[in-house]
């Protein structure tokens, strides 16, 4: 689609009308669709005619993905994490430089997911294809991504290496384990510093305000004193990839929203 204003480009390009910068993409639906009664094989031969690279390519692209074995059953009688492995099949027919996947998990049960998600980071190691994901399940993308965008409301909101924005919007969960976690709570429940509380029968986890994690050090020993509690451990852990989607949404709001 052409844009209604502002500026794509693909590899330092306009990609409209562009067959060149075609030929580098390869694409994954959400929702495949293939012609469900022709056999693997066939269809992907016919594909490179398309493209016009050498038939042996269909051979080489099911290897890629694990799928040799399955090269002369029809389309139909591939499991649901089979189809999707065959659709990546079909994007690196023509070598592309870059796959664009569309929710390419999101119909699949974890272990297909998770044999998905092994091979785009083989395929991106080996065979240099980079990857742009879009996804609704975020821990499987920070497991795969190093640069992510998130995006809400049809803008952009966050831009850059995943490790940058956990640095910038991150603010790491504390988790400290103690005999009266309802008392010890009630107590943190009052400092200034900390934005959220969660409270189980074995603790208490917190979000403290970014740069201030030592003061909290500091005042959880005297907070537990004061109600006799005792602590066995401060357990300090990063920022999820649902959290950072939450901060970096919370904070573009407008006030009042």
């Amino acid at each position: 689609m052409k844009p209604d204003s502002g500026r794509v480009e693909v590899f330092g390009q306009d990609p409209w009308d562009n067959s060149k910068i075609r030929t580098l993409i390869g694409v994954v639906y959400e929702k495949a669709f293939f012609p469900s009664h022709q056999k693997v094989i066939d269809y992907l031969r016919r594909a490179c005619r398309i493209f016009g690279v050498p038939e042996s390519r269909a051979l080489e692209v099911l290897k890629l993905v694990d799928l040799q074995e399955a090269y002369n059953r029809v389309i139909k009688a591939l499991s649901a994490g089979m189809l999707q492995k065959f659709a990546i099949a079909h994007a690196l027919i023509n070598y592309p430089q870059l796959i664009i996947a569309d929710e390419m998990t999101s119909n699949l049960d974890p272990q297909a997911r998770s044999s998905l998600l092994d091979l785009v980071l083989r395929l991106n190691k080996d065979e240099n294809v980079t990857f742009l994901l879009s996804s609704h399940i975020l821990p499987e993308l920070s497991r795969v991504c190093d640069s992510i965008a998130i995006i809400n409301r049809g803008r952009v909101w966050a831009l850059g290496k995943l490790t940058e924005l956990y640095e910038k919007y991150g603010v790491g969960r504390v988790r400290v384990s103690t005999d009266k976690p309802m008392n010890f709570a009630e107590e943190i429940r009052r400092l200034p510093y900390v934005e959220e509380l969660k409270v189980d029968s074995r603790g208490v986890c917190i979000r403290v305000m970014r740069g201030r994690e030592n003061e909290f050090y500091e005042d959880a020993p005297k907070l537990a004193k004061k109600v006799k509690a005792n602590i066995y451990g401060i357990e300090v852990g990063s920022t999820s990839l649902e959290e950072l989607y939450r901060l970096v949404v919370s904070s573009n709001e407008p006030k009042g929203a």
